[in-house]
């Protein structure tokens, strides 16, 4: 008799025989939690709410596997130019310490270094908050990274300290039918401050699965800015967990930008467990080709007088989709909230597309909330009125998209990143102009 593997069996088998014995007791509990997790539920559907317009049937499918990196070749044409940073890389998931300065002083104001190396010094402070936040039985894809995950940022600064200059975390993926599983985990001292930036690029892979999970707590009067680059190739699938933990008088901002990839799922929960805290959610969607973008955010007031402002863009062309699902929840205790949220979506081709679904439960009655969609087209008076001063169709829709973008990429603090980011949505912009 023989027996046929589902597709789940027949992906999950590829990452079978990777040895983690050498990690402390507590954390291999947390992979053993995850894989009884992967053996008892189901990857997602587009059947479930959440995933509705987002397959990941081909992804299972295939047959990704970690890989560690086969060509070490210099990576500064993956810097952002002019950053000054402290600049970790990792190569198919793996730490890659020739490209990477780490601070491993336990006396120094602040900790950045590898996860994995993290786990051995720091252990017991890491267990705190280690897989407290993206927990494995929320989805499958969380508990695959919480069971295989590589290595990743962790970041410590300590109460009262500020970094004094951004960390810089390039992840990159080379060869071929590539798995690559970041773990990231940054914790935020009372009253301390810090800048992160993640980019994730490809070398050069004709096909790709990251899965990457970022752990955020923000203590007491603390401050995080995280700003997130996807620009992989169009061979690459990146589905990623962002989860946020905030106390009091404490402030968090993230700015994602989905510029490329064949598919990205972004999800983001946050927590606003402090009176007075601050959460600010912004991002810009260029799709592209087949490109299919989705965000996926919750966001959570527990307590009073917290706020939190949202504001996701699209710009869809050729045969693109872009998602957007957000939710504001705001239990009974949490008074006197401040919630807003808006998607924003251009249609630039009949066969682009874009699903919006913002969302709001609300339990307390003494709040401010608000939420909205808008999807069209080019604005048409505004294309006139360009074009009657004769700036060509092209040109005059490059302003209007400049324009459009610009109330996300003002929140971008820092002039150097948002530089870059600007450039690489100048090639897709050159892109769909060539394509025309």
């Amino acid at each position: 008799m023989s027996f046929k593997l589902s597709d789940k069996e027949k992906f999950l088998i590829n990452f079978e025989g990777q040895d983690f014995s050498n990690e402390g007791k507590n954390f291999i509990k947390v992979r053993e939690l995850a894989l009884e997790h992967l053996k008892e539920s189901e990857f997602p559907t587009t059947k479930d709410e959440l995933w509705k317009y987002t397959s990941v049937s081909n992804i299972l499918r295939d047959e990704f596997k970690p890989q560690t990196s086969i060509n070490n070749r210099n990576i500064d044409d993956h810097k952002i130019a002019g950053l000054d940073a402290y600049q970790l890389v990792f190569i198919n998931g793996f730490f890659a310490p020739a490209f990477s300065t780490i601070i491993d002083d336990e006396h120094a104001p602040f900790v950045i270094m590898n996860i994995n190396a993290a786990k051995g010094k720091f252990g017991p402070f890491m267990e705190t908050y280690f897989g407290t936040l993206a927990k494995a039985k929320m989805n499958s894809f969380i508990a695959l990274n919480s069971a295989y995950s590589q290595d990743g940022l962790y970041l410590n600064v300590k109460n009262g300290e500020k970094l004094d200059k951004p960390v810089h975390v390039i992840f990159l993926n080379e060869g071929s039918k590539i798995s690559s599983q970041p773990r990231n985990l940054i914790v935020i001292g009372k009253n301390a401050k810090a800048e992160v930036i993640f980019s994730y690029d490809t070398i050069e892979t004709d096909n790709a699965l990251t899965n990457s999970i970022s752990e955020y707590v923000v203590l007491d009067g603390g401050k995080l800015t995280v700003n997130k680059l996807q620009y992989e190739n169009d061979a690459t699938n990146h589905i990623s967990t962002d989860s946020v933990y905030q106390q009091k008088n404490s402030q968090f901002h993230i700015n994602t930008f989905p510029l490329s990839g064949k598919m990205i799922r972004n999800n983001l929960h946050i927590q606003l467990d402090g009176s007075t805290a601050d959460a600010k959610l912004y991002a810009l969607n260029y799709v592209n080709g087949k490109e299919h973008f989705d965000n996926n955010t919750f966001v959570e007031h527990i307590k009073p007088h917290c706020t939190s402002t949202e504001l996701y863009k699209s710009v869809v062309n050729d045969e693109g989709t872009s998602v957007f699902n957000g939710k504001i929840k705001v239990h009974k205790d949490a008074q006197k909230t401040q919630a807003f949220q808006s998607n924003a979506n251009i249609i630039g081709d009949d066969n682009a597309k874009a699903y919006s679904k913002p969302e709001l439960e609300i339990y307390a009655d003494d709040v401010k909330c608000s939420h909205g969609s808008t999807t069209g087209q080019f604005d048409a008076e505004a294309l006139f009125y360009l074009r009657a001063r004769g700036i060509k169709e092209s040109s005059a829709k490059k302003l209007l998209l400049n324009a459009f973008a610009a109330e996300v990429l003002d929140n971008v603090e820092n002039g150097v990143v948002r530089e870059f980011i600007e450039k690489q949505i100048e090639k897709k912009l050159q892109a769909t102009s060539a394509a025309q």
